[in-house]
C-alpha cells in the first residue's frame, strides 16, 4: 500500500516547530508493515492543499494538523471539500467539546464547531485529549486520515486509525518490543552482527532517541517474534529495562513500591528535571516525596548544608559536592534512596579542567553513596536530558541489586 503523510502548519516551515508527527506517523505504520513513500510539508492555505491534492496518487494519505478551531485550521473542511462529499456536523462531538469548555470554565466559541464537521460516510477518531477528532473516509479507491497536530493528541487518535486499517485489511502482523538505556545505536548494531540472518522472519526495527533506543520487533510468526525477542533480551538484558509502553521513571517508580521504599532528589544543572520526570508517573507520591533545586552555592549551602570550603576547594562541580548533596539529603530526610546531580549544561562555564557536559551523580541507597562521573555530548538540552536518563537508571540499577539480594 503506496503511503503519504502530509504535515500542514506554518510553524513546521519556518522551523519553530519539529516535525515529530512523521516519525511517530511512520513507526506505527511500519509496525503493521505499512511503508510511508513519500512525506510533505504544507503551509496551512487553500492552494497548497489543492495542489498537493492534485498531485497526490497514493493509496493512503495522512494528513495531521490544522484540525483547530482558528481561521488558518482548514485541514477538515478543504479536504472534505476537495473531494465533494456530503458533510453532517456530529452533535456528540458538539456536546463533547462543549463538555471540555465548561470543565475548564472558558465559553465555547461559534468557531469550534467546525471541529465536528464529518462526512456522512466516514468514521470519527476520537481525540481523549483535544477537541480536534480525527476523521477515516474512502474516496476515489483512497484512504483519507485526518489527524490533529499536537503529537500528544495525534497519537491516541492514530492508534484507533491503525487499528482500522489492520482490520480492514486483515493484517496479522504483531509488534513487540524493548526500551534500552546505557548503550548507543552503533555499539548495539556492532554487537547485533549475524542476529538478523538467524531472525530472518522477524523485522527488527532501532529507534534512537536522546539517551533511550527502542528496538521493535514485527513479524506474522508469533514463533519467530517469541525466538527473536528472547534471544535479543538474553544478549542485552543489561541495559534493557521494560518495553515499548514502559517509561524509565515509572519502572523506578513501580520498584520503589515494590520495595516499600522512598526517593529524593536534589538537582543543580537538571533544574527540576529528574523530579518532574518522577511525578509525571501516576501514583508517584507514594514513593516520592521531595526534591530540592539547589543551583546556586548560596542554595547548596542554605538548604543541603554543603561546606563553603567544599564549594572554595573543589567547586559545585565535583564528586565531593554530589557526595554532600546526597548524603545531606539522606540525613535531612526519612528517604530510603537519595541521588545527587551537579554539572555543567553549557554552552557556556566549561574549562579544560571541567568542560561542558561534565557531570557528578551521588547514589546514597540505604546510607551507602556512590559518585559517579559522566560526560555527556550535545547541546544544553539534551545534557540535561541524558544526566536525568542517567540518574534514574542508576536508581533502577542499585533497587534492582538491592531485590537480587533479598529475595
Amino acid at each position: 500500500m503506496r503511503t503519504a503523510v502530509v504535515t500542514v502548519g506554518k510553524e513546521l516551515l519556518t522551523g519553530r516547530t519539529v516535525n515529530t508527527n512523521l516519525r511517530t506517523i511512520a513507526m506505527k505504520l511500519k509496525s503493521i508493515g505499512i511503508d510511508v513513500n513519500r512525506s510533505y510539508v504544507i503551509d496551512d492555505l487553500k492552494k497548497e492543499f489543492k495542489k498537493m491534492l492534485d498531485f497526490l496518487d497514493e493509496d493512503l494519505v495522512i494528513f495531521t494538523g490544522g484540525l483547530g478551531p482558528t481561521v488558518d485550521d482548514i485541514t477538515r473542511e478543504t479536504v472534505i471539500g476537495y473531494y465533494g462529499m456530503e458533510t453532517y456536523i456530529d452533535q456528540d462531538t458538539l456536546d463533547n467539546i462543549k463538555q471540555m469548555f465548561d470543565k475548564a470554565e472558558v465559553e465555547m466559541k461559534s468557531s469550534n464547531n467546525k471541529q465536528a464537521l464529518f462526512p456522512k460516510e466516514s468514521m470519527k477518531l476520537d481525540n481523549p485529549l483535544g477537541t480536534a477528532p480525527g476523521v477515516y473516509f474512502k474516496v476515489d479507491n483512497k484512504r483519507i486520515i485526518l489527524l490533529p497536530g499536537p503529537p500528544h493528541e495525534m497519537e491516541p487518535v492514530l492508534n484507533v486509525a491503525i487499528e482500522i486499517i489492520k482490520n480492514e485489511l486483515d493484517i496479522n502482523l504483531i509488534s513487540r518490543g524493548f526500551k534500552l538505556v546505557g548503550t548507543g545505536e552503533s555499539s548495539m548494531e556492532n554487537n547485533l552482527k549475524g542476529f538478523y540472518g538467524v531472525h530472518s522472519k522477524v523485522n527488527v526495527a532501532p529507534y534512537a532517541n536522546v539517551g533511550e533506543i527502542k528496538y521493535i520487533f514485527t513479524s506474522s510468526d508469533t514463533d519467530a517474534l517469541d525466538r527473536a525477542m528472547k534471544d535479543f533480551y538474553n544478549k542485552f538484558s543489561e541495559f534493557i529495562f521494560g518495553g515499548l509502553e514502559d517509561t524509565l521513571e515509572g519502572v523506578v517508580i513501580e520498584l520503589l513500591r515494590e520495595q516499600n521504599k522512598v526517593i529524593a532528589v536534589a538537582e543543580s544543572c537538571t533544574g527540576g528535571m529528574l523530579a518532574s520526570r518522577l511525578v509525571n508517573v501516576s501514583g508517584s507520591s507514594n514513593a516520592f516525596k521531595e526534591g530540592l533545586v539547589t543551583y546556586a552555592n548560596e542554595t547548596k549551602m542554605k538548604y543541603l548544608d554543603i561546606k563553603e570550603e567544599t564549594l572554595k576547594k573543589f567547586g559545585a562541580v565535583s564528586p565531593q559536592v554530589a557526595k554532600e548533596m546526597c548524603d545531606n539529603l539522606f540525613a535531612k530526610t526519612d528517604a530510603d534512596i537519595t541521588v545527587s546531580i551537579t554539572g555543567i549544561a553549557g554552552p557556556h562555564g566549561g574549562s579544560e579542567e571541567k568542560p561542558v557536559g561534565l557531570v557528578y551523580f551521588g547514589i546514597n541507597h540505604m546510607g551507602k553513596t556512590t559518585v559517579y562521573r559522566k560526560v555527556f555530548n550535545g547541546n544544553r538540552e539534551m545534557v540535561r536530558i541524558r544526566s536525568v536518563i542517567f540518574a534514574l537508571n542508576k536508581a533502577r540499577e542499585v533497587l534492582i541489586e538491592y531485590a537480587k539480594i533479598t529475595n
